[in-house]
């Protein structure tokens, strides 16, 4: 990560704090905040922003300013910039074809219908200059991947709100951003109307253009080979450094918009795979966060968001109660966006770290210009906190209340098809569990097909499996064809879609060990840790079929535990330690007669 890097080179820690010891602060809280977060299924924003306040005023370990001195905010920008092109990289046009006019005005009239309501409300609860609540306004406009991505990815809502907020969680950035530096000059009288237009124009268009081009280059570079494999993510980073900073030094805040555009075009184009770049960008992506909420958390005064935390509060209900649903309303009038799906995209939209990070940077422009406002700070903190605490934990039931969130995913996905495979997924089917067949077999998968199992038959490695997946609601994944390659690229497939704690991979002899399914990758085992393809099969060659139980056999009969389906119709893999629970019924391995095979059970 470029800012922590640079950070080990500076020197001046807080009150004698040892600056490699701040440094330390900031990586561990970064990276460990955002852990825990997850642990707890809270938006990690609010664990930084606690955990930024702890290092900072609470603590007294950190002190960004003397840590980093005049590096602070250009590494802030370029931090914030390289989470935008990690979000533009998530962007796929196809996404918004049918709500493209509703997000543009979206992103256009929605942003000035917020930007009026909060400048408005600034003005009416707090005792600053007009310019300057329509500054600290402006600022509020913005949205931000941080935090809507996160929630979304909790809650699954359906595919036309989900690609609105995503689009305009991202692209809100540099818009609003663009529109609180106009709004700054106005403020301190640095331009005429004239130049402030011409800055627009460059700010957009030159930053477009710097993206586009940069990520045309970059996607030849890597289509040709031109760079070797080992080298890509780091030729990628540099790409979106310079792109930012080339277009930063066109215009001020242009690197935004470059970066931003550059991960969406890079993402949309099909001459080179991007999808080992868009993993590497988001595992970046958590130190960046890390490092920028640490840092500007620890820059917060608690004394003044107490002071003016009952005003903020109520800027805050203005914002959710007023802002957002006249915003919404005005840009999707008239439009296929069903009602229920408007009713909910009017109450999302969280702040991020390009609010904190745009007030933290023109507190600094306003005190050196002589303009200090004491509000901002603690005014877009409060607003950044509060609008996580009401979106975050009302999204879910919102989303459930409106009907706009789509079913738990409880489906398995079954690599492979050979007989006793797709006994497991008809017997799955029978108890109401999703089961999607993936096999480049013809025959194999004809067979699928004619026994009523839905069959992903394309190859592993194309982007159209995990459309695949989310479709049937996979939310685990069994490696079990007979080849280890094969289950080796399956489980690495797999685990990009539902997470490698929920991929299984049934290993050859040999691959006894929890290291994976016979060579180098990290799998789960099925059915037990020390279950090899040889047991399954001996099983089948001593007469064992498929079969659902709602008890263990008697006596001494053979049989495996393969998959148990609680009475919610949740599956679970079976594994060692597992036990007949009320309700459940599995579906296992039974031998006909006694004395075939391996005898195992639960």
């Amino acid at each position: 990560m470029n800012v922590l890097a640079v950070l080990a080179s500076v020197g001046g820690g807080s009150s004698g704090t040892d600056p490699l010891v701040a440094v330390a602060v900031i990586v561990v809280l970064g990276v460990g905040s955002q852990w825990l977060a997850g642990r707890l299924g809270i938006p990690s924003i609010l664990v930084l922003l606690a955990a930024g306040l702890l290092a900072g005023p609470g603590l007294d370990l950190v002190d960004p300013d003397a840590l980093l001195g005049d590096l602070l905010f250009p590494l802030v920008s370029l931090g914030v910039g390289i989470l935008l092109f990690e979000g533009g990289l998530a962007l796929r046009r196809d996404e918004v074809v049918e709500v493209g006019a509703s997000l543009a005005r979206l992103i256009v009239v929605g942003a000035l219908v917020t930007w009026v309501v909060a400048a408005v409300a600034i003005d009416t609860l707090f005792e600053v200059e007009t310019s300057a609540a329509w500054l600290i306004g402006a600022v509020l406009v913005v949205s931000g991947p941080t935090v809507v991505l996160p929630i979304l990815a909790q809650i699954d809502i359906r595919p036309a709100s989900a690609a609105l907020l995503k689009w305009e969680g991202i692209l809100i950035d540099p818009v609003g951003a663009l529109l609180a530096v106009v709004v700054l000059e106005a403020v301190l009288g640095a331009d005429s109307a004239g130049e402030i237009v011409a800055r627009i124009a460059v700010t957009l268009i030159g930053g477009a253009v710097v993206g586009i081009v940069m990520a045309v280059l970059l996607a030849e570079a890597i289509r040709h080979h031109w760079v070797p494999d080992r080298l890509h993510n780091a030729v990628v980073l540099m790409a979106v450094v310079g792109a930012f900073v080339l277009a930063d030094q066109l215009q001020s805040e242009a690197g935004l918009t470059a970066t931003t555009i550059m991960g969406v075009a890079l993402a949309n184009q099909r001459r080179a795979p991007v999808a080992h770049i868009a993993e590497f960008e988001e595992d970046l992506g958590v130190l960046v966060l890390g490092g920028l909420f640490i840092l500007l958390g620890a820059r917060v005064d608690l004394d003044a968001v107490v002071d003016f935390l009952p005003r903020s509060l109520a800027l805050l209900a203005a914002l959710v109660l007023v802002a957002r649903p006249l915003a919404v309303a005005a840009a999707t009038l008239g439009s296929t966006v069903p009602v229920r799906d408007r009713l909910f995209i009017a109450a999302m939209a969280p702040r991020g770290i390009v609010a904190a990070a745009v007030a933290s940077l023109f507190a600094i422009e306003l005190e050196a210009e002589g303009e200090a406002v004491a509000e901002f700070v603690p005014i877009v903190f409060t607003v950044i906190v509060g609008t996580v605490i009401v979106y975050g934990l009302a999204a879910g039931r919102l989303a459930r209340l409106l009907r706009v969130a789509r079913a738990e995913a409880r489906g398995v996905a079954l690599v492979g098809a050979q007989d006793w495979v797709l006994d497991l997924g008809e017997r799955l089917v029978d108890l109401g569990v999703p089961v999607l067949v993936v096999t480049s077999d013809p025959e194999r998968a004809a067979a699928a097909a004619g026994r009523g199992l839905l069959v992903y038959s394309g190859r592993l490695d194309s982007e159209e499996l995990p459309l695949a997946a989310r479709g049937v609601g996979v939310a685990l994944g069994l490696a079990l064809t007979d080849s280890d390659d094969t289950n080796d690229f399956a489980v690495r497939r797999l685990s990009e879609i539902v997470g490698r704690a929920n991929v299984f991979g049934l290993p050859a002899p040999g691959g006894h060990d929890e290291g994976g399914t016979g060579s180098s990758v990290v799998a789960r085992r099925p059915f037990g840790s020390a279950v090899t393809r040889d047991d399954v099969a001996a099983l089948l060659e001593g007469g064992a079929r498929v079969r659902v139980l709602q008890r263990p056999p008697r006596g001494d009969q053979p049989w495996l535990p393969l998959v148990a389906v609680a009475a919610d119709g949740t599956p679970r893999v079976c594994g060692d330690d597992e036990r007949f629970r009320p309700g459940d019924q599995v579906v296992a391995l039974v031998a006909e007669r006694r004395g075939a095979g391996r005898f195992l059970r639960l």
